[in-house]
């Protein structure tokens, strides 16, 4: 939180707040639709502090779970994952407006007969 604060600036969020200051007020901080345009910058900065790995992601119709990784969620609580993203997750899209590759998304699971996807409302 430090960085987030902008009183400490450690780690990958102290490098992203070094790079792109943070909004002083927490209001004002907010998901961008042009975001994508800095892909390739965030992707060279995280590997300083990550590593790259493929996590499992599994559907399992017989036991009515989702795994990702070591982490299992019923379908509702799927579901509140997908629309965190809809909505642009804690800081939330600036002007309610959705990057292209959201309302992809959207579309895909609106048009989706998986079972997970029952019942999902975005």
């Amino acid at each position: 939180m430090g960085a987030i604060h902008a009183v400490r600036f450690t780690g990958f969020i102290g490098e992203t707040y070094r790079r792109y200051p943070f909004p002083l007020r927490q209001e004002d901080f907010k998901q961008k639709l042009e975001g994508h345009k800095t892909q390739a910058i965030f992707r060279e900065m995280i590997e300083n502090y990550a590593v790259r790995t493929q996590i499992p992601f599994v559907a399992d119709s017989a036991k009515r779970e989702v795994s990702v990784g070591e982490y299992r969620f019923s379908p509702e609580r799927f579901h509140e994952l997908v629309n965190y993203v809809w909505v642009g997750g804690m800081p939330r899209y600036r002007d309610e407006r959705r990057p292209e590759y959201v309302l992809d998304m959207k579309n895909s699971l609106q048009r989706s007969t998986h079972w997970l996807f029952e019942g999902l409302t975005l």
